[in-house]
Order: structure tokens, then sequence, then C-alpha cells
């Protein structure tokens, strides 16, 4: 029988051409980042490292879907409060683009885990209380990895994970989408079951994470729209 573990990985689609204007936002962004650490050197000593650097961050930025200058600002406001004379590399410039939970006015990390981990007992199953529907809707999306068997640690990181993508939602306007309570603990349901419910659902919310249609007459019109055809079918310049 296949497991769970065996699912393949989700790769993450880089385009071949990037968004109108990504160039221009690196360059001030860097800017930026110039004049909050005045350490900087260090990191890109020569205008051939700082090159470098501003291919490779733009790279990471598309894999990690860093794509408004809302994110943007977050990250320069963590560095502004970092305190640090040394510029940050790339990946935790990038974590630093996530509002903590305090700027968005929800309970932090380690808070919502242990709400987490208290409601998704079996013995609150019918009596659970939420302190945030964030916290609601990153522990329902661990429920099927039955946190309360797993270390600590391992735990953690697992939840962690689901509210940070709860955060982004949040961030980008999205509605947190409704979640079957007990999706992992019905026994009538196989692994495999449970598996394909489970990436089925997650498919759905990268889907949306990524503006990506899921039907056929959504999916026409973004292609019109994109490349800029009217009604009577011409396209546009």
């Amino acid at each position: 029988m296949s497991k769970m573990g065996n699912l393949p990985p989700v790769v993450p689609v880089i385009p071949k051409q990037l968004p109108p204007g990504t160039t221009d936002v690196v360059n001030a962004l860097f800017k930026e980042l110039q004049a909050i650490f005045p350490a900087w050197k260090q990191a890109w000593p020569d205008d051939d490292a700082l090159r470098a650097a501003k291919r490779s961050w733009i790279k990471a930025f598309i894999v990690a879907e860093i794509n408004t200058l809302e994110q943007i600002r977050y990250g320069l406001q963590n560095c502004r409060q970092h305190g640090n004379d040394f510029a940050p590399s790339v990946g935790k410039f990038i974590k630093w683009c996530l509002p903590t939970p305090e700027m968005m006015g929800i309970p932090p990390h380690d808070k919502a885990f242990r709400e987490a981990l208290l409601n998704l007992h079996p013995a609150r199953r019918t009596s659970r209380e939420w302190s945030h529907p964030a916290v609601r809707h990153a522990a329902l999306h661990c429920e099927m990895h039955n946190l309360a068997d797993l270390t600590s640690e391992k735990a953690s990181k697992i939840f962690d994970r689901a509210y940070d993508i709860t955060i982004r939602m949040l961030v980008n306007g999205q509605p947190l989408e409704d979640i079957a309570i007990g999706i992992g603990h019905d026994s009538q349901k196989s692994e495999v079951e449970l598996a394909e419910e489970f990436g089925a659902a997650r498919q759905a919310r990268l889907l949306a994470i990524q503006g990506i249609p899921t039907s056929g007459g959504a999916a026409r019109a973004l292609l019109l729209a994109k490349f800029g055809k009217n009604r009577g079918g011409h396209v546009h310049g």
C-alpha cells in the first residue's frame, strides 16, 4: 500500500520571464539595504558581487512567491528592527517578508501552537474554542498529522509551516476556507484516500495563492485578458 510519505514533492514552477518591474524593485531594495546595514560590503564587496546577489535574490523571490511590494515593506521593516550592521542572507530576508503574527494582531507562533495542541486533543473534539480564525485554520490543516503523537519539535515545525501559509493568505487578502473537522480521524478511510484528500486540498490552496483559475471559463478569460484580445478577436498593440 502506498504511504503518504512516498508522495512526490511539490516542485515550484519558475517562470521564464520576470514580471514587469522586478529589476527596478530589486535595485531599489538593495539601495535600502545598503542604507540600513552599514557593513553591507562584507556581503557584496564590489559591483560584480552586487549584481550576482541581485540575480540570486530575484530567483529566490520567484521561488518563494515574494511578488508584492507589501511583502518587501514587511521585510524592510524587520530589517530596521533587527539592529545588526550586516546585511541578511536572501533566505533570512524572505522570512522577514512575512509579517509577524503580532503585526497582524493574531497570537504569536508559540501561543497559537499550544492552543492548537489543546483543541486538537480528542477530548476537545466537540468543545473547541479558538482565539482567532487563523489559529483554527492552521490547526485544522495539521489535524491529519496527529500533532500530539509527534515530538514537540516536529509538531511545532509542522504547525509553524501551516501558520505561515495562513498568515500569507491573510496578507494577500484571501479568505480562510472552511475545513472539514476530523478529516484525519475518519476510520472509514484508508491512508491513500486521506493522502488524496490532503493532496487535493493542498493543490487547491496553491492554485488559489498563485491566482490560477480552476475552471475552463475562468482560464479562457484569463488568457484573453493576458494576450489583450477583445470581443472582436483582435489583438491590441
